[in-house]
């Protein structure tokens, strides 16, 4: 069936690789969404400001049959707010910032809650179809950025619109939908034909790293930027990562020990493997994402695997 999608019409269902990608999503606890690196969100369901495991399951059980059933905002809102309101949690809804125990609102408003289901449902079905489209690659090496273009539509997402670039581009490790909150964009493959046919002309920008806030004032992180147009585009804060790429990593422990080493050969380069290597160095590895670089002997289903985050304790450097 490979290359034989119709990935528009593909696009218009709840695919099960998408359902896949949200049920076996763990949990991140986060203060603030900018506690939470942008890899761990798409590998862990995150809700900001919501500290409690039990509260965090309810708001993830509650969002998960909507890929399933193909429900409406509207629909999560009158499901979700009496479940909450049941908990106690919209209401006063005061929470302590664990390093300065000062008292923040945290109540979960319809609106809140929007976010929440529009941001888990848009990267839920982005990495579904990351993952149909980088099946069919071979047939379909080009791929370009769609923007609903309406009133709604930013102006900065507009500039994307038509945007087009060899599949296996680093620009999609940064900027692959949604890279905003609200964001309605997704990508189109094409063929080396369509490509020409159309007149289409495949980008390859620079990119390079550039300061942005991230929720604090005055505090700043390092994200990818490139230059479209004239003008300097990243995505927004707590976005900038590939839903698929992150969420799809195998888990190698499950495979046998050849095949899992020949996987992780692969793997040791690119953007993302340079950034766990980054984050490890610098003390900053987030747990949710495994950046694999040996495989221990053993047999299949044993903990066996070995990440960059493990080589900078003491015992394995020193090997």
């Amino acid at each position: 069936m490979t290359g034989k999608v119709d990935l528009a019409y593909a696009m218009q269902l709840a695919p099960a690789d998408a359902i896949d990608y949200f049920t076996s999503k763990g949990y991140a606890i986060g203060f603030n969404w900018y506690d939470v690196q942008a890899e761990a969100n798409a590998k862990a369901f995150t809700v900001s400001g919501v500290l409690k495991l039990d509260i965090l399951a309810d708001i993830q059980n509650g969002l998960a049959p909507a890929l399933n059933d193909g429900d409406t905002q509207r629909d999560i809102e009158r499901k979700l707010l009496p479940l909450l309101e049941q908990k106690g949690w919209i209401g006063k809804g005061l929470v302590a910032d664990p390093e300065t125990g000062e008292l923040w609102g945290k109540r979960l408003t319809p609106r809140r809650i929007g976010t929440i289901f529009s941001t888990n449902i848009q990267s839920s079905y982005a990495a579904g179809r990351w993952k149909q489209q980088v099946a069919s690659k071979a047939e379909r090496p080009y791929w370009q950025r769609v923007a609903v273009m309406d009133l709604h539509t930013r102006p900065r997402h507009a500039l994307l619109n038509g945007f087009t670039a060899a599949a296996d581009s680093p620009v999609w490790d940064y900027f692959y939908p949604p890279d905003g909150y609200g964001c309605r964009c997704r990508i189109r493959a094409f063929t080396r034909a369509q490509v020409e046919a159309r007149g289409l002309a495949v980008h390859e920008p620079e990119l390079y790293d550039i300061e942005q806030e991230y929720g604090i004032p005055g505090k700043t992180r390092t994200v990818k930027a490139m230059k479209i147009g004239g003008e300097v585009y990243t995505a927004d804060p707590g976005f900038g990562f590939n839903p698929g790429k992150v969420a799809f990593t195998p888990t190698l422990d499950k495979y046998a020990t050849q095949a899992a080493r020949q996987y992780i050969t692969g793997s040791l380069t690119g953007p993302d493997f340079a950034r766990g290597l980054a984050q490890a160095l610098a003390g900053e590895a987030s747990p949710q994402q495994i950046y694999p670089v040996a495989m221990l002997a053993g047999e299949p289903d044993s903990l066996r695997t070995v990440s960059v985050a493990q080589t900078a304790m003491p015992e394995l450097s020193a090997e």
